[in-house]
C-alpha cells in the first residue's frame, strides 16, 4: 500500500527489516524525568518470543531506502472471562526521529492493521502516562480510527531485595498448574502459556506450607530480547543516582547511559494477598536473582496491587486501553496481564 505520492509503502514487516526497526527503537526514548530507552536487540525475534504470532507493519521510505515507522501487534492466547482466547497486544506506533511530523498515514495504517486482527477476540494496548500527546490523539475519536476504550491505570514496580527473608524452593513447579486453572485463569489477559520465550531465561520460586504453595512466581532474565538503557535523569530525579537508595530499601539506580540489569517477575501468587508475605517473598526472590532490580506490573484492579503499593519501590505508570474496531467491549473483569510481554 503506497501513499504520499508513492514515496512511502505500508506493508508487513519481513526479516530484512529487522535492522531498520532496531534503528527506530534506538532513535527514541520514554519521556519524563527518568528518560529510559527501550531497546530490542533483534526486534522481530523479540516480538515473536512474546506470542504465538506477530502482525508487524512497517512504513518504508522508497526514496531513502530505509524504515520510517513500525507498529503492529503480538498475538497470543490469553484468558478472557475464564476462557482461553486469541488476543492481540498492540505494540504502539514508533516513528523514527528523522520522520516525526512528516508521515500522514495513521488512519490508513490502523485500518489495515484492523483487517489483520479480525481473528482476535480482543485487542489492547498501553501508553505511558507521560506520553500526553499520543494519549490526547488516541482518546479523541477520529473517523476511520478504532476506539481506544480507557480501562484504567497499569503500574510497574521496580524493586530489589537487600537481604533474603525466606528460604525458597527453586525449580519445583508441582502445584502451579492447579494455580493456573483456579487463580490465574480468572484474571483477564493472563497468558495461557507460561513457557513463552518472551518471559526470558526464568527461574521458578515457591514457598510452601504443608506441601501447598502459598507464594510463587517466575523471575526471568529477558535482557537477550529486551533492554532498558537509562538515558538521563531530569528535574527532581537528577540527584537520585547519587543517593544511597539501596540502603533505604530501593534499587540502586544505574548511571546515565548504562543498560539496566533487570529481571521480570511473572505469574506472581500470594495466598490471601498478604502484604507482609508478598514483601518478604519478593525481597527474597530479588536477593536470589543476579540483577540490579526486578520488575512487576499490575492493573489497578489486580488483587495484589494493594500489597505491592506497600513495598518500597520505584513506580512508573501507563494507561491501559481496549482497542475496538468493530463489535462490543470484551474486557470486563480483573486483569492480570504480565509486564514481561509488554
Amino acid at each position: 500500500m503506497n501513499f504520499q505520492n508513492d514515496r512511502y509503502t505500508l506493508r508487513m514487516a519481513e526479516q530484512q527489516d529487522d535492522a531498520g526497526i532496531r534503528e527506530i527503537f534506538e532513535s527514541g526514548s520514554f519521556p519524563g524525568g527518568l528518560s529510559v530507552q527501550y531497546l530490542r536487540p533483534s526486534p522481530l525475534a523479540s516480538f515473536a518470543a512474546d506470542g504465538e504470532d506477530v502482525r508487524m507493519l512497517i512504513v518504508h521510505d522508497n526514496e531513502q531506502n530505509r524504515t520510517a515507522a513500525v507498529g503492529g501487534a503480538v498475538v497470543r492466547t490469553e484468558f478472557v472471562s475464564g476462557k482461553p482466547e486469541r488476543c492481540a497486544y498492540l505494540t504502539g506506533l514508533k516513528i523514527h526521529a528523522d520522520y516525526q511530523k512528516q508521515l500522514y498515514f495513521i488512519a490508513r495504517a490502523y485500518q489495515y492493521l484492523g483487517e489483520q486482527l479480525a481473528d482476535c477476540k480482543c485487542c489492547y494496548s498501553t501508553i505511558l502516562d507521560d506520553n500526553r500527546s499520543v494519549i490526547r490523539m488516541l482518546e479523541k475519536k477520529h473517523k476511520n480510527m478504532p476506539e481506544y476504550r480507557y480501562l484504567g491505570r497499569y503500574t510497574t514496580f521496580c524493586f530489589h531485595g537487600g537481604r533474603r527473608f525466606l528460604r525458597l524452593e527453586t525449580g519445583r513447579t508441582d502445584g502451579f498448574p492447579e494455580l493456573m486453572q483456579d487463580y490465574f485463569s480468572q484474571l483477564d489477559l493472563t497468558p495461557v502459556h507460561p513457557e513463552l520465550a518472551g518471559f526470558g531465561e526464568k527461574h521458578f520460586y515457591a514457598l510452601r506450607e504443608n506441601g501447598k504453595i502459598i507464594a510463587c512466581c517466575f523471575a526471568g532474565n529477558q535482557r537477550a530480547l529486551k533492554q532498558y538503557r537509562m538515558n538521563a535523569y531530569g528535574g527532581a530525579y537528577r540527584l537520585l543516582p547519587h543517593l544511597p537508595t539501596r540502603l533505604l530499601g530501593y534499587p540502586a539506580l544505574p548511571k546515565a547511559g548504562s543498560i539496566i540489569r533487570h529481571a521480570v517477575v511473572s505469574y506472581l501468587y500470594i495466598a490471601q494477598h498478604d502484604p507482609k508475605l508478598c514483601r518478604k517473598f519478593l525481597r527474597s526472590v530479588a536477593a536470589a536473582e543476579d540483577c540490579d532490580l526486578l520488575l512487576w506490573g499490575g492493573f489497578e484492579n489486580h488483587p495484589l496491587l494493594p500489597a505491592m503499593q506497600k513495598m518500597k519501590a520505584i513506580h512508573y505508570g501507563s494507561r491501559l486501553y481496549e482497542v475496538i474496531w468493530n463489535g462490543a467491549p470484551q474486557i470486563h473483569g480483573k486483569i492480570g496481564m504480565e509486564c514481561a510481554l509488554l
